[in-house]
């Protein structure tokens, strides 16, 4: 089976609903084909309404034992927009410009791969923000004479006032253009 035969194949099944729907895809690749899971969930953060669904990829895996890229399925996870018909659902589904849901993950694929690196730093301060909310939710069950109890919220203070530092710093940086 060529290259263009397994992105055929995967291609008739943008997105896998049930077991029949995995099946049936299965049944027209090779059983030794290469699996692998795309660690990160993907979304559109402009899409307000999403629901998950499942999706096939083709994607280039190393051969252990020869050290050639061979052709591989990888199986991902991303939010599809709710109200959408099955074609659109379809298309955000297959779209390969998605960013991971997770922000520190976004992060790094915004400022580490040069996409957007204002985005990315935001990113980071959400990050930011939500430590220190949890440094300060998790000081709160230590007891009032407890040193620990309000060390934890002197951090958690500074995480957040860094992140607000950040946030500002996000608006006037300007990535050079490569």
């Amino acid at each position: 089976m060529s290259d263009d035969q397994f992105a055929a194949a995967i291609a008739a099944h943008p997105v896998l609903d049930n077991v029949g729907d995995l099946a049936r895809l299965l049944s027209q690749l090779p059983q030794d084909m290469a699996l692998t899971l795309d660690q990160h969930v993907r979304a559109d953060p402009a899409e307000p309404a999403e629901m998950y669904t499942i999706t096939p990829r083709l994607v280039g895996m190393v051969n252990d034992e020869t050290a050639q890229t061979v052709p591989g399925l990888q199986l991902g996870t991303v939010y599809v927009p709710a109200d959408g018909d099955d074609d659109a659902q379809a298309a955000a589904a297959v779209r390969r410009d998605l960013l991971p849901e997770d922000l520190l993950a976004r992060a790094g694929a915004r400022i580490l791969d040069g996409r957007d690196l204002q985005a990315g730093l935001k990113d980071l301060t959400g990050l930011l923000q939500e430590v220190g909310l949890l440094l300060g939710e998790g000081a709160k069950w230590l007891s009032r004479d407890d040193p620990a109890m309000t060390s934890l919220q002197v951090e958690a203070d500074r995480i957040r006032h860094a992140a607000a530092r950040i946030t500002q710093l996000a608006d006037t940086v300007e990535a050079p253009e490569w």
